[in-house]
């Protein structure tokens, strides 16, 4: 299942997953809705930078 939504949708389905695939996007954006700080139960297990016109981070995390 993928989900893209909002704040408040990822808040509520992160608790439900066993792995967040995750890209960290080198800009300020404009706005008041972010995602959620990724709880302690996951770590880290895949990492990429990519350097591009848009720098940015993909990520795996997996629950513990």
């Amino acid at each position: 299942v993928i989900v893209a939504g909002g704040g408040e949708i990822y808040h509520e389905t992160i608790p439900m997953a066993s792995t967040l695939h995750v890209s960290t996007i080198d800009v300020e954006p404009e706005g008041d809705v972010f995602f959620p700080n990724i709880p302690g139960k996951f770590d880290v297990v895949f990492e990429q930078q990519f350097t591009s016109n848009i720098n940015y981070c993909y990520q795996i995390w997996q629950k513990g």
